[in-house]
Parts: structure tokens; C-alpha cells; sequence
């Protein structure tokens, strides 16, 4: 698919940001930005010393997605930095190529205000004009209430949930929430 033009948004303050595909040249502000949500958000499956990533590895994952028809990388801006990503990649498998899943990440200063729910339209948005998408899939911790609430708010629904499938500590676990979206209703 080709590259979604830049889109403004406001967030819920006013303030305004815009949301656009990944390049090459922004590698690096990814790689500080992710490196920066993993140590603060409480609700990612990643532990800070299991992000082990180099700046060329970096730039080669942004490249492999660029390159890829079936893939995409969002950023949301505010001024010159990276405020929120959302990555998406259709399935490889024949069968369920016409399903895809993503994962998204807001810093955690710009939570709440509007920066995900402009991240989750705009993958929508993309996905309907997508030749092959026709159910999006994603996994969210169950005590992730606001995620929850965002992808509800979108059209997602429950699908299922995988009991116990997170263990925070010791004797201590969570849920993971299967939701998903279908672009064709008429297909549920």
C-alpha cells in the first residue's frame, strides 16, 4: 500500500500533532522512544532488559516494514518528537492472510489525550482501503481498562480471553483480552 499523507490531530488540551508513516531517517527517535515505553508502561509483554536492540537493527525493522505491503508503522509526532507508534502486520499464513494484528505504545505524558484513539483511526482507515484486511486482531492485558475502553470505543469486541497468560510476579498473574474488528460485519 502506499504512504498515508500526514494527518493532523488535536489532542483533548488542543494542542496539536500529526500522525504519519515511519522512515528510515526515524530509526533512531524509535528506538529512544520504545526503549522509553517499555521502562514506564506497566501493561507491555517486554521487560526493559529484554529490549536488546541495536540502531541498525532498528533501522532495518523500519526498512523490512517499509518494503512490505502487508505492514505498516504509524508514528504520532508533537513539534520534532515521537509521542506514539502503532505497528501492524498482516498474518503470512495463506488462511488468515486476511487478518492482521498490532500493537501500539503512547508516551506515557500523552496518554489520555486522544494520541491512541487518532493511532487506532488511522489504522483503520488504512485497513479499509487494504485489499486483503478483513478482521484485525489484538491481545490486551484485562487490567488495561483505558486500552480496553479505546478498542471498544473503535468497534473492537471481546473475542476470548487466555486466563492466567501473564505473569507479573511471583503467584501473581493476568488476562489476556482477545478483541478484534471486521471491516464486513456481514461475515460475523
Amino acid at each position: 500500500m502506499g504512504k498515508m499523507l500526514i494527518k493532523g490531530f488535536r489532542m483533548l488540551d488542543g494542542k496539536k500533532f500529526y500522525i504519519r508513516h515511519a522512515e528510515s531517517s526515524d530509526a533512531n527517535e524509535l528506538l529512544l522512544f520504545t526503549k522509553d515505553v517499555i521502562e514506564q508502561s506497566p501493561y507491555l509483554l517486554i521487560e526493559p532488559n529484554e529490549y536488546q536492540i541495536s540502531f541498525k537493527q532498528q533501522q532495518q525493522k523500519v526498512q523490512q516494514i517499509l518494503e512490505g505491503p502487508s505492514k505498516l508503522l504509524l508514528i504520532a509526532v508533537f513539534g520534532e518528537e515521537i509521542i506514539g507508534r502503532l505497528d501492524f502486520s498482516v498474518a503470512s499464513r495463506k488462511k488468515i492472510a486476511h487478518t492482521g494484528t498490532f500493537g501500539m505504545s503512547v508516551s506515557h505524558s500523552f496518554r489520555g489525550k486522544g494520541v491512541g484513539k487518532a493511532l487506532l483511526s488511522s489504522l483503520l482507515l488504512w485497513g479499509r482501503q487494504h485489499p486483503k484486511i478483513e478482521k484485525i486482531e489484538l491481545e490486551v492485558l484485562a487490567e488495561n481498562k483505558a486500552a480496553i475502553h479505546l478498542y471498544e470505543s473503535a468497534g473492537f469486541a471481546v473475542e476470548g480471553v487466555k486466563r492466567q497468560a501473564v505473569k507479573k510476579s511471583y503467584n501473581e498473574y493476568d488476562d489476556l483480552i482477545l478483541m478484534s474488528y471486521f471491516f464486513d460485519n456481514s461475515r460475523m
